[in-house]
């Protein structure tokens, strides 16, 4: 049983990785992987985030000693800022992920997941692993090791060196799972499939600026990760850098530095060592008992290698994994069996795919799907049988000629109780701070698809099956050849207009549901689940669409009753004896798969007391939020402004000019006409710029006056106690009283990169601080320049209003009249 779950891991792995447009079929790609036959060696980067990871220790452990080499990510970045668009939260979680994806594709290196959710910051480890639950994600990092089998490990963090408390616990529990991972009485319902495993040693990857060498009581040991690779035609920096642009969503574009680049590593536990982190490891054919003819096989192959004609040693990978069929199954010789697998695929050249003629089907409906094998060699490859998901096995027995497709068309039908396309770990609900997932795919970067095709072939005697994803493939005008994942998905898509309304009054608003059809001919009743004390008119509505992807627009009018309380309205279909609950959401970048995932269809009721002068705002949007939709629910004219409005708006028009988060980053124009919003400002208008990263900032100074804003301070905690610095400022009194209270119901943090130093005529408003720190000023700064008002907000308002926190849409209509009002009362 224990061998083939371990058959099952490795099968499971590789179809993951190395799907079709993943192998790389350049010659010297394919020396590298006959290079990597000989090397048995195995190292695991641990930290807390995408993005936390060292690529170019990746890279030069993965191509430059050819080590099986992983990064585990202790969560999926969802409580991150996304420098990309507007998704957040669970969406979020998804470009990440895929971000990880595609940069270990570029770095060689295999990616792993915990089940911990990346609740946004924390400053002690404390309190992460009090939310995390500390032994649960230990068993998933032991989980990892004891599948992963690493010989070293190495943490970017360690528990007292990292700031964030997501970094210093990661660094926590990877040294605990360096322990526990060999111990027998941990975890040991592991054991029923998987053995104890000791890595032999755990090191800091330490840092220092300029690249100096750390002083430390303990070793330390250096690598030049800047070494050059005339194989790859690059240092290992130079493709680390293409790594760690893929993550994108975070604007780390990197450009790498050339030359000697030394990186350093401190022990932290488990054996010494004194030249190599790899000292006394075994990393050759000689850690496997009796494997001489492996290895004499291997050189044979090395020596017989032609970079003009790779096929040439089709028949000594052959004869190779026949040799590696009669060992005794381990875990190097299951996972020596899929390296040279891959290599037969990428000398002979061979094509496999399976396209769908259409992009999605529902249950109980069929697809058709076309699937494609092409021999692009002179060596004889057989194709025995081709089962796709939902079909049996169809026996073919055919020789594939060489270079000409073998083609076979298959009508799939989806059964009516087929799960839908959805990342594995959001099928569960989720918990606030840890995914819910199914133990057959955790720590996996994503399941394996819904749709497949099993395509089993014959070299010579040597039967092997490739799993192949179902895939719809297109033209872009653009950029010519496209595909993505063929996906199942629910009857209807069903989804509202807006994911928050706010309600001033008991006056009804028309709230829109859009029901849209993933099928032919479907039929229904749609129907909202109101909360308490709420009214609706109609109740219901029935819906036809005749036509895939057609789409209806139902307008509800709803009002909030005398004993009405905020809370959510869920949308609800039914067609036939089936119920549908979900909105179809399609996440779709260039530097990723397109991504589909499911949500239920739902909107935020919110009654709010709040008083709304007659406002027209201009809003110059950053990466990406949701705060003009908001300031719209509640009346608020808002006017998004484009590059070309920044250099001709006629800004006098305005009450106040609102910088999006990340506007400074994002809009290069933003830097350079600037000036002009000064102007504006000068002559009574109101500008409020919100938080800015300090990386890709043009200019030198934001705003008529200097602050400074590094990104290391800020309030973590959404409870965190505020204290009114000026309880008689303006901002705190018009048009609306702003209490202790408004500071209730906060998400997930006050603020973030709150300033740390200023100058000028800026003034603080509000001090707050998470537990056991001194206060912070920083979070609302306002100055009065001219006749007008600039205002700094770091608190957090792109999550708070979408959120429909009532108190931060009373303080953010204050900080935009301040126009209307500037004399400062009792100031």
């Amino acid at each position: 049983m224990r061998l083939l779950l371990l058959l099952l891991f490795f099968s499971f792995q590789v179809s993951l990785l190395s799907g079709q447009t993943d192998l790389n079929y350049n010659p010297n790609e394919i020396q590298a992987a006959i290079n990597k036959l000989n090397v048995l060696g195995s190292v695991l980067y641990i930290a807390a985030h995408p993005d936390d990871e060292n690529q170019g220790l990746l890279t030069y452990m993965s191509k430059g000693r050819n080590y099986r080499t992983a990064y585990l990510s202790l969560t999926r970045g969802d409580g991150g800022q996304n420098l990309l668009g507007p998704e957040k939260g669970a969406l979020f979680g998804v470009i990440r992920t895929q971000e990880l994806i595609a940069a270990r594709k570029i770095d060689g290196a295999r990616q792993f997941f915990s089940r911990a959710i990346d609740f946004g910051y924390s400053k002690t480890a404390k309190e992460t692993l009090s939310k995390w639950d500390r032994e649960t994600i230990l068993s998933d990092v032991v989980k990892v090791i004891r599948k992963f089998k690493p010989d070293i490990i190495i943490t970017r963090f360690t528990e007292i060196n990292g700031g964030h408390g997501h970094h210093l616990s990661s660094a926590i529990l990877a040294e605990e799972a360096f322990h526990a991972a060999a111990d027998p009485t941990r975890f040991p319902e592991q054991l029923e499939i998987l053995n104890t495993w000791q890595a032999k040693r755990i090191f800091w990857n330490t840092w220092q600026p300029n690249k100096t060498r750390p002083t430390s009581a303990s070793p330390i040991l250096s690598l030049d990760l800047g070494t050059y690779s005339s194989l790859h035609g690059m240092s290992f920096r130079e493709i680390a850098s293409k790594s760690r642009s893929m993550h994108k969503s975070q604007g780390f574009g990197s450009s790498p530095p050339r030359g000697v680049s030394p990186d350093y590593y401190e022990l932290t536990a488990g054996d010494s060592a004194n030249n190599d982190l790899m000292d006394g490891i075994e990393t050759s054919w000689k850690r496997i008992e009796g494997s001489e003819d492996i290895q004499n096989q291997i050189n044979k192959i090395n020596q017989k290698f032609n970079l003009q004609n790779p096929q040439s040693i089709i028949p000594d990978l052959v004869n190779l994994y026949k040799i590696l069929l009669q060992k005794e199954s381990s875990f190097w010789i299951e996972a020596k069996k899929k390296e040279v697998q891959n290599l037969l695929q990428m000398c002979s050249g061979l094509w496999l795919e399976s396209i769908a003629f259409d992009e999605s089907v529902t249950p109980g409906k069929s697809i058709k799907i076309k699937s494609a094998i092409i021999n692009r060699s002179a060596f004889l490859v057989k194709l025995n049988s081709i089962k796709l998901s939902y079909l049996e096995k169809e026996t073919v027995n055919q020789q594939l000629e060489e270079n000409k497709p073998t083609t076979l068309i298959s009508t799939v039908t989806i059964p009516k109780d087929a799960r839908f396309t959805q990342p594995y770990w959001l099928e569960n609900k989720p918990g606030e701070t840890m995914f819910n997932v199914n133990d057959e795919f955790s720590g996996q970067p994503e399941g394996p698809p819904k749709l497949h095709a099993e395509i089993n072939l014959s070299f010579n005697d040597v039967k092997l099956e490739f799993v192949v994803p179902v895939e719809y493939r297109w033209n872009d005008p653009e950029d010519g050849e496209q595909f993505k994942p063929v996906v199942i998905l629910p009857d209807v898509s069903l989804s509202f207009n807006e994911n928050v309304f706010v309600f001033k009054d008991k006056k009804y608003r028309q709230i829109n549901a859009v029901v849209k059809a993933k099928r032919d001919s479907v039929s229904g009743l749609l129907k909202p689940e109101i909360p308490k004390g709420w009214e609706i008119e109609p109740h219901e509505f029935q819906f036809e669409l005749t036509k895939k992807n057609e789409q209806s627009t139902f307008a509800f009018k709803i009002r909030p009753g005398n004993n009405a309380e905020n809370g959510i309205v869920k949308l609800v279909a039914t067609t036939g004896d089936s119920k549908f609950y979900d909105e179809v959401i399609e996440i779709n970048y260039p530097h990723i798969p397109v991504q589909t995932v499911l949500q239920q269809a739902e909107t935020k009721l919110v009654k709010l007391a709040v008083n709304v002068p007659e406002l027209k705002i201009a809003y110059i949007m950053g990466s990406g939020d949701e705060i003009p939709q908001a300031l719209q629910q509640i009346g608020i004219s808002v006017e998004l402004l484009s590059d070309e409005d920044l250099i001709n708006a006629n800004y006098a028009q305005y009450d106040a000019v609102v910088c999006g988060v990340r506007a400074f980053n994002t809009r290069e124009k933003l830097g350079l006409y600037q000036k002009r919003i000064s102007e504006y400002v000068e002559k009574g208008g109101t500008w409020i710029v919100q938080h800015n990263t300090r990386f890709g900032i043009q200019v030198a100074q934001i705003g008529p006056f200097p602050f400074v804003s590094r990104g290391r301070d800020r309030i973590s905690e959404e409870d965190a106690e505020m204290d009114f610095l000026k309880p008689a400022h303006i901002v705190f009194n018009y048009p609306n009283k702003i209490v202790d209270s408004d500071f209730d119901g906060w998400v997930q943090e006050r603020g973030t990169y709150l300033a740390e130093s200023w100058q000028g005529k800026l003034s603080p408003l509000l001090a707050g601080n998470d537990h056991g720190e001194p206060a912070k000023l920083g979070s609302l700064l306002y100055a009065h320049h001219g006749k007008g008002v600039f205002i700094f907000s770091a608190l957090s308002m792109f999550r708070q209003l979408p959120a429909g926190v009532p108190g931060a849409y009373r303080l953010f209509v204050n900080m935009i009249s301040a126009k209307q009002k500037q004399e400062l009362i009792n100031h």
